[in-house]
């Protein structure tokens, strides 16, 4: 019996991984996900990254520093040998893996982990739910990161494994330039730690004898020196580890330019959450959360003490007050607050909490097991389904009847559609596409000028565009019913989500 028992507990951990791997599923969605595997395609087919752009006709010389072209590489080999299945499970696999890495940082229990996972998974959904992409990889690097950091005590030189990381980390998104950031501040906070101890141990212990307070102090300043080179080279050598890619510096001119450009503030992720929206809520609750564990930090006398773990998270956390998107790698960056409020749930006594434990993980699971049913649904998933998942769903006959009547000449098209069209109609050239939001050549922004158009602060009759490819509901799109109705463009094709015009010839 007690081998039975025991069994089953060492099945828990299993379990609970299992449950977020389910949870986990989600049908691919990315809008960007089309060029994404295009740049994985050329990359096996040529055995070197794309650098021209060749799939668009807005800035056609501009030559781009791609900075997920690893994570293109994966996704295409994903998607050559599973289908959309294959991208399905490569992002639940990432997640998972992310749960792990960041648990085992935190060094988080299993009733802490039975309780804080299923309310991470909840707030991590909104990124999730669009399925395997970079950001999931920078959240998975985040927690590979930490997980070496936490080693730091007890094995020293496995923060030296940083280097190989970053060296990967740069070209798998943009976002590697964040794990810098985390990495230098949890860096000087450690330090900053280290020597408020150092100075209140030696106060304590020689507060009487203020010579021999200020030896044993330059001493430990002395040793401090030494342990802030090591760290210091570690964090060097991953800074150097990133230009070793195909890009060169390139690759961070472009990551950096994310940093205060004017032209994110039309870019939904960019912004801050709807107030009053469901994640707006979230936000609110997490921050009382948090706020508790601190306070539970503090009586403990563990605040000092977990702060250079925490402290990135909560810059984050306060950041995406403002910008949604540092949201997401905040909520796993605290984990160790989020679990503080799990500790005020735990029964008294280990196997009440197994028991509990196990009950309530019996539970998710067939919560989870009931919400992603039927299974058959990730295998059965194909472009026609993928269309309907879009903000604005594509419309494949639509592009179809393009292709036929060879409508590809000045056409202006979706933005949101650019990287369907490049997967699957390499025929049509799309206008713009995702890559392209904030690229800028000799004060030329392909995107801003595309905007324009779209939001009709530019008439499009005005252009030299003859065919528009357009969704109803778009100021553009009004503006040529409009003109249709002027006898200047002419409505060829029509149906629930796409329109396409041609100009009349005067």
């Amino acid at each position: 019996m007690k081998r039975i028992f025991w069994s089953f507990n060492s099945f828990l951990p299993i379990l609970l991984y299992l449950i977020v791997f389910i949870y986990s599923l989600y049908t691919p969605s990315d809008p960007d996900l089309g060029w994404h595997l295009k740049y994985g395609e050329y990359f096996w087919q040529h055995d070197s990254v794309l650098r021209d752009n060749t799939f668009s006709t807005m800035m056609p010389n501009y030559h781009w520093a791609n900075t997920s072209w690893i994570t293109d590489s994966i996704s295409y080999t994903a998607y050559h040998f599973g289908g959309f299945f294959g991208i399905t499970l490569l992002g639940t696999l990432t997640v998972t893996m992310t749960f792990y890495f960041f648990a085992k940082a935190f060094k988080l229990n299993l009733w802490e982990q039975t309780i804080v996972f299923p309310l991470v998974l909840y707030l991590e959904a909104p990124i999730n739910n669009i399925s395997f992409r970079g950001q999931q990889m920078v959240f998975l690097f985040t927690g590979i990161l930490f997980y070496l950091i936490s080693l730091y005590k007890t094995k020293p030189k496995a923060l030296w494994l940083a280097v190989p990381l970053f060296l990967v980390w740069a070209g798998v998104d943009g976002e590697f330039l964040l794990g810098f950031v985390l990495f230098a501040f949890w860096i000087t906070l450690y330090v900053f730690n280290n020597m408020r101890m150092e100075f209140l141990a030696q106060y304590q212990n020689n507060k009487k004898n203020t010579v021999s307070f200020i030896e044993k102090i330059k001493l430990s300043m002395f040793n401090e020196r030494k342990e802030i080179f090591f760290l210091f080279s570690i964090f060097f050598a991953s800074v150097l580890a990133t230009l070793v890619n195909p890009f060169f510096y390139e690759l961070h001119l472009e990551a950096i330019s994310h940093i205060g450009s004017p032209l994110l503030k039309d870019i939904a992720e960019y912004l801050p959450f709807a107030m009053y929206s469901q994640e707006w809520w979230n936000e609110i609750l997490v921050g009382v959360i948090l706020v508790f564990g601190m306070f539970i930090l503090g009586f403990r006398g563990k605040f000092w003490t977990m702060l250079p773990f925490l402290g990135g998270g909560l810059i984050l956390f306060l950041l995406s007050l403002q910008v949604r998107r540092y949201a997401w790698p905040a909520y796993y960056l605290l984990f160790p607050l989020l679990a503080m409020a799990a500790t005020f749930l735990k029964p008294d006594g280990k196997k009440l909490t197994k028991i509990t434990i196990s009950i309530i993980l019996i539970l998710q699971l067939v919560l989870v097991v009931w919400q992603k049913y039927p299974f058959s649904q990730y295998m059965q998933f194909g472009w026609d389904d993928y269309c309907l998942l879009q903000v604005l769903p594509c419309s494949p006959k639509s592009a179809q009847f393009l292709e036929q009547h060879q409508l590809n000449h000045n056409l202006y098209s979706l933005y949101g559609w650019g990287g369907w069209l490049i997967w699957n109609y390499p025929k049509i050239k799309p206008t713009i596409d995702g890559r392209m939001h904030l690229w800028v050549q000799n004060g030329y922004s392909g995107f801003v000028d595309y905007y324009a158009i779209e939001q009709n602060f530019e008439d499009i009759d005005k252009t030299n565009y003859s065919v528009a490819y357009m969704a109803p509901g778009k100021p553009a799109y009004d503006r040529l019913m409009q003109l249709v109705q002027l006898k200047k463009w002419k409505l060829v094709y029509k149906d629930q989500y796409a329109g396409i015009f041609i100009r009349i010839d005067r």
